[in-house]
This record gives C-alpha cells, structure tokens and sequence, in this order.
C-alpha cells in the first residue's frame, strides 16, 4: 500500500469546499426555463426545452476561485431540487421529497396520452399512483445513464455538432425538428465553457505568481474544448466535469455516472506524462480536485468504474490512473463519487492493496462487480460484446453501454413481501388500512398445501409486476411530449443518426430496469408458512395473519416460531431452492417484456434505500419482521438472520441463476475493523472473492465498521457529520440518513472471521 499526500492546492480547495452553496439558483433554473417556453408557445417541446436549456445555461451564476485546480461549481443541486419540469401539467419525473407518484401526475398522463378517462389504461394508471404512494412501487424516472463521455473528449462539442449537421442534410421533417433541438442546445455548451474562459483569463490577469499558472492552464484548456477535442489530460478531465454540470442544468441530478474513467482519460495521461508536460503528482492533484467537485452535490450517486479485464488480449485494464482513483477516493473519505470496481482473478497484488486500503477507510468503496459475469448478463440482454465488454456501473450497481444505451435502470420497483402481506390481509395494507385488489382473492382457511399457496403468490407477483410494467410503458410513451433532454441526447450515440430525443428511442440500446426488494423476506415469510403451517401444522394460514394484522402483538410465541424457521442466506437446503425458484420465474416473467422505444426489461436485485422506505409501508411478516422495519437490503439476507457466516451467504446467492440481472444485485456484507488489519485475512477475503466470482457472482460490497460507532454516531449525530457508510449500492454520510435506514445498517450481521 503506497504512501497517499495531498498538495497544498488540495488542501486549500477542501479549507473552502462548503463555503459556497447557493440554494437560489435552483429556482432561477426554473424561472429560466419557464421564461423561454413562454417565449416559444408554437414550438415543439423538445425545442422548447433546447430553449430552456440554453436560457439557463446563460444565466446561471459561474464560479472559479483564485485556488481552483477546476472551472465550474455545481452548487449542490439535490433530489429536493425543483425542475423546469415543474411548470407543465404532466410531469412523469415530478416528485416531491417523499418521491411519490400522486394521483393528479396519473390524470395529467391520462389527459397527456389522450386516454379515455374510463377506459382501462387510465384505471391501471390511477391504481398504479395509489399503489406506488403506499410503496407497492417505486417508480423514479430520470438520471440513472452513462453518458458519453469518452466520444466527447476525442471529438468534442464541435465534431459533435458535424455529426447533427450530417444528419441533419437527410433529416425528414419530424427527425429535423429533434435534431435542430439538440444542436441548439451543443451551441448553448459552447457558450457556456466559452463564459469560463472569459472568467478564468480575467482572474488569469490579475492573479498572484502562485495561483496564474494554473489559471493560465484552465483559460487555454477551455479555449480548446470549448469547441475542440481535449489534447491533454487536464482538458480532458476539465471537459468531463463542465459537461456533467451542464446535464444538473437539464435535469434531477440522478446518477450521471461515468463509467470507466480511468481507460478514457489514460491515453491523455499517458501521451503528457511520455511529453513531460505532467506529472504524475500533477495528475493526483487534478483527480484530486475533480473528486472534490463530486463532493459537493449529496444524494447524487455519481458513479464512476475503475478496473476491468482486457478480454481480447487476456490481462488486466488496471494501469495508473486506477491507482489514482482509488488513492484520491481514501484520501478525501467523501461519499462521493461512488467507486466500482471490475473485478478479475489475476488482479495485480498492487491494485488489491489499494483497494483493500480504500475499504479500510469504512466508506464502502469500492464495491467489486465480476467482470466476466456482468458483461456476459448484457450480452444475455442482446448486446454485442464489442460494447458489453464496455460496461460501466450507474448510479448503485446497474451495469450499462457508456454513450449508447438509455436503460432506465431506477424506473421500476416492487415491493416482494408486500405482495404477502395483501394476500394475508385480503388485499388491505396493513400500514393504511387501505384496500388494494388482487388478481385472485382466497379463503386462506381453503387453501390445503403450500404448493398451492406458494403458486397463489407467484401469479399475485406477476399480477402486481404486469400493473406496474403497463403503467411505466404508458409513461414512456408520453415522456418525449412532456420532459426530452436534448442535451443528453447530444451525448449519446444515435440519437442524431435516428433523428430522435433519447427519450424517444434515440440511443443504441434503449432497455429498463425493473427492479425487486424485500427477496430474503419473501424467502424467510414463504418458509415460515410452509414449516409452521403445512409441515408442522403448529399454526392456521389465518392465524399467522391475524398475528402480522396486530404486529405479533400477543403473538410473541408466534413469532419466536417464525424467527426460529431457517434464513435465507446461511446455505441451507431449502431457502437456496427456495429464492432460486422464485428468481428463476421472475427472471422468465421478465425476458418476455418489452418497452415502447423498441427495447428490453432488464432484471436487478438491489434496492438502493428502497428497502428501509418500502419497509415504512409494509407490515409485518411471516418471518418475524415487525412492521415499519426496513427490508432485507438488496439480494442480502434479511438483518441478522445470516449466523453462518460470510461463505454460507455467497453459497446462498450462488445456488441461484444470477445471469439475467443485466440491471445490476447488492450482496452486502459487514465486517470488523479489526479483522481486515491482518494481512492474513485480507489474504482470505481476496481469496473469498476470487471463488465468488469465478462461480459467477455479480457484485459483493462490504461495509468495515464498528457496530459501537453506529449507535454513538444515531445518538451523537454532531460527533460524526463525517461518517460515511455502505447504505446499498451505493454510501452516503451516516448522519444524513432516515433512522429507518441507520437502525438497517446497525441491525445487519457483523463478521469478525471467515
């Protein structure tokens, strides 16, 4: 493990970092994009929101301070932000803090798509807001991309710009439209680098000897790309970053990730460090700054990819910018970016060293993802594997093409074990009191085995997942007419070349996410039933619903019964057959959908921080679970159930057929402090993982904190405003989360051996 510094300049842009937030700016967003759709009443909606976009650009407050390394300041846009969006009747993206999808966003769809108000599409879309406010859904619609980036540094906005014009000469009128609306918005760009170079070379004037040469640099490299390809490592980072604030501008900042960063900008690197005009001191430093600029957005789930597997020439992609990267990641301790990384057997023992170093930081990074598995699940979903073997991670752990797929990867969950909880309850939730229809409604006390009652739930699953899938494709199809990202576009291979917004299917690839939660819970309830009730025949089917309807309050021998029926994740028999089973159908269900833009559902198997928000809404369960308890986290065992250890959970997850989660699973695990100091056990971790992968496991992330801290840290928020934690996919400052999700992390098994 290396030695890790950081210069002077570092250090004084993170002295600084939290002095200039401007919440104001937000609103002027807003009011920028409403000013030009008034101006443009006639226009089509894609040009009006190039107008808008431009009209924002142009009077958003710029930002470059004497000691910056990097132009641009994002000032700290969050989910809470308003968009433009705001201002139409239909918003399928509107959401306010509670990311709800409300009754009036369902009518203004119905009137948008030009439903009969009482036909049966604009019932299933009513059900499906309601059913998505009491977390039977999640539905989140933008963000969640790889742009691309690496097109854009080789070429830049200008041979952009050639390509729109190209396609433009044999555009049909409806292509036109779209295409003169992206490149409206690639001139706005321009502009908008061009006002940081006026800026830099001002403050360049009147700067000290210390602070102008890096002035210098930043008003000569935005000169060049403000139009023009980067030609040096500096200006490739710099137009990386400039772009990803520009895309804040358009739209929620929701994972705009940026996939394997560390290839791209390599070749730049590695030209100025052979041309002696960098460092490589001089390129921590910039890393370091660009780090920093992450750093100031919260709950963005930036994600970036380092690593990989050359797998034309058989060897690793790790070179000196990954080091890099996970250098200035456990330098800094910040909760963003989000770090992934490709794993491959072979690693060489440095980047396992640095990678071992960045954990012990606690902050969750990296998270590792099977390099072979992923890349094979999405040729699996029909990519070629010239651009599979490309993947980079988004937002948590959703495997996507960078620059040419519009996967939607965070559109769709569903909320598994409450689907039992309204068959238990006859269709009411148990939270509300609310009553919700079921495909089949049953006389519990009718039902004689487990098979059929285990059938019974796969059909309601499927019931519930059909709902959700129609009302997210009759979403799709309105999202062009309601909230295009034409400057996205620009950043995405095809869109020109078709003629369309990528909202409409101008991307490559154009597939969606639909997403579970709660598996292990399902497993555990399912279990529970079938032993107490059918192999025991200790308990009715309608006790044990009478039991969860009063939150096991005087069921407390009840639900030590339930507690004491095997777990899901400590390799046994039956609840690995049991979650393969349901996998498998559920995998089979999916591969048969298809969206409106002419592409594919894909599978993922996380939750983000879903599980603790759906748990709020879910009641209790045959497992034991208690009402308004988080969920199981991901495809991870449901909290301390898992007593076997860290292999018996591998085993579980193994024992089911994980090639079709093209969108991405969460395996988390929790270790000690203490037990990674030993190099004999990071020896046996890296060996752990080696063999997890090789049997084709997808991810496995690991948070390395102390229990102890986790509850002085809920008690006495104010000593720990710097904790950062492993939430799911992705990490985040402890402090900042809902206790719900605090009470998740504390709860889960906490290893100390193998």
């Amino acid at each position: 493990m290396a030695e890790i510094s950081m210069s002077p300049r570092v250090r004084q842009l993170l002295a600084h970092r939290n002095e200039h937030f401007d919440r104001s700016i937000i609103r002027q967003r807003d009011d920028a994009f409403y000013e030009a759709f008034q101006a443009a009443p006639g226009d089509s909606k894609q040009m009006q929101f190039a107008k808008g976009f431009a009209n924002a650009l142009a009077k958003k407050k710029i930002l470059i301070e004497p000691y910056d390394i990097l132009a641009g300041f994002s000032y700290r846009y969050t989910y809470e932000s308003t968009m433009a969006i705001r201002m139409f009747d239909f918003d399928p993206q509107y959401r306010p803090s509670s990311i709800e999808l409300h009754d009036k966003e369902a009518e203004d769809a119905i009137t948008a798509l030009g439903l009969q108000p009482d036909g049966e599409q604009a019932k299933t879309l009513r059900l499906f807001a309601q059913e998505t406010d009491h977390w039977l859904y999640k539905h989140w619609e933008s963000g969640h991309i790889l742009p691309g980036y690496e097109r854009l540094i080789n070429i830049g906005f200008g041979g952009i710009r050639e390509l729109g014009e190209k396609a433009l000469a044999t555009a049909t009128p409806e292509q036109a439209s779209a295409i003169r609306a992206m490149l409206l918005c690639n001139e706005a760009a321009t502009r908008y680098i061009e006002r940081y170079r006026d800026l830099a070379r001002q403050l360049a004037d009147e700067a000290s000897p210390e602070d102008a040469p890096y002035l210098n640099r930043m008003a000569e490299g935005l000169a060049q790309i403000a139009s023009g390809p980067a030609k040096t490592f500096f200006q490739a980072v710099q137009l990386v970053w400039l772009t990803h604030e520009m895309l804040y501008v358009e739209s929620y900042p929701s994972s705009f990730s940026f996939g394997r960063i560390d290839q791209y900008l390599y070749p730049f690197y590695a030209r100025d460090l052979a041309e002696g005009t960098l460092t490589r001191e001089g390129a921590a430093e910039i890393i370091d700054a660009l780090w920093i600029k992450f750093s100031t957005t919260l709950h963005t789930y930036q994600n970036l990819t380092l690593g990989g597997y050359d797998w034309e020439n058989g060897r690793t992609d790790c070179n000196d910018l990954t080091i890099l990267g996970l250098q200035a990641s456990r330098k800094l301790k910040f909760e963003q970016p989000q770090v992934c990384f490709r794993y491959h057997t072979g690693l060489p023992d440095e980047v396992w060293e640095e990678c071992v170093a960045l954990l012990q930081t606690g902050t969750g990074f990296p998270a590792f993802f099977g390099d072979k598995a992923c890349m094979e699940n999405k040729m699996r979903l029909g990519i070629p594997q010239e651009d599979a073997k490309n993947f980079g991670l988004i937002g948590c752990v959703e495997m996507g093409i960078p620059g040419k797929e519009y996967g939607k990867t965070e559109v769709l969950r569903i909320n598994w074990p409450k689907v039992l909880e309204l068959m238990l309850q006859g269709g009411r939730c148990a939270v509300t009191d609310e009553q919700f229809p079921l495909e089949e409604q049953k006389d519990l006390a009718s039902i004689q085995t487990f098979e059929e009652f285990y059938q019974w739930y796969i059909r309601e699953l499927l019931h519930v997942s059909r709902v959700g899938v129609e009302s997210i494709n009759l979403l799709d199809r309105a999202l062009v007419d309601c909230y295009p990202t034409p400057f996205l576009s620009n950043l995405v291979e095809g869109c020109y070349e078709h003629g369309k917004d990528i909202t409409a299917g101008g991307a490559i690839y154009n597939n969606t996410g639909i997403n579970g939660c709660g598996m292990a819970n399902a497993v555990d309830s399912l279990e529970a039933i079938k032993v107490l009730v059918f192999q025991e025949k200790k308990y009715t089917l309608d006790q044990i619903a009478q039991a969860c309807a009063a939150n096991f309050e005087g069921y407390e021998t009840l639900r030590q019964d339930c507690l004491r029926c095997p777990g899901y994740g400590n390799d046994n028999e039956e609840t690995n057959q049991l979650m393969a089973d349901l996998i498998q159908q559920y995998s089979d269900f999916v591969s048969t959908l298809s969206n409106p833009r002419g592409g594919r559902y894909q599978l993922g198997l996380y939750s983000v921080e879903d599980h603790a928000y759906m748990g709020q809404k879910t009641g209790a369960l045959p497992d034991g679970r208690k009402a308004g308890v988080a969920l199981a986290n991901g495809l991870s065992p449901a909290q301390g159930r898992d007593t076997n250890g860290p292999t018996a959970v591998m085993n579980s997850i193994l024992h089911s057929d994980l090639r079709s989660l093209a969108n991405g699973m969460v395996l988390d695990l929790k270790f000690t402090p203490s037990f990674l100091e030993k190099p004999a056990h990071q020896a046996a971790v890296r060996a752990m993982v080696d063999t997890y992968f090789k049997r084709g496991g997808v991810e496995v992330q690991f948070n390395v904190v102390d229990r102890q801290t986790l509850l002085d840290a809920q008690q006495h928020p104010e000593e720990h405003q710097d904790l950062v934690v492993r939430v799911s996919g992705f990490s985040a400052l402890f402090v900042t989360l809902m206790k719900t999700t605090q009470d998740d992390i504390i709860a889960r098994t906490q290893y100390a051996t193998l």
